[in-house]
């Protein structure tokens, strides 16, 4: 999972005077929600994100981002197939499948 690399764009964004995310908000046109879910790691950030900080912080785009490991994402377990009958009796249980003499 790609990660926002934090403590570059925050040195970049002191130096030019952004003392606080509201600043970088302000500077960017991100949105203060967005950017403190990028820097916990809740959100990756999108391309167009990134375009938008390397251009406002005249940062390199590979220094914007690193692949954490640790965060991977796991992949979903294949969906098994289930026969007709079996979907018609989870669905409606075996209720009419025996008849009351």
């Amino acid at each position: 999972m790609l990660r926002l690399h934090m403590a570059t764009l925050l040195l970049k964004a002191r130096e030019l005077g952004d003392e606080s995310v509201a600043d970088m908000a302000l500077r960017t046109g991100i949105s203060r929600s967005t950017l403190h879910r990028l820097a916990s790691g809740t959100k990756q950030p999108s391309l167009a994100t990134l375009w938008t900080l390397r251009d406002a912080y005249s940062v390199r785009l590979d220094a914007l981002v690193y692949d954490d490991p640790h965060t991977m994402q796991r992949s979903l377990p294949q969906r098994q197939r289930v026969p007709a009958r079996e979907r018609h009796r989870l669905r409606h249980g075996d209720a009419g499948r025996y008849t009351a003499d």
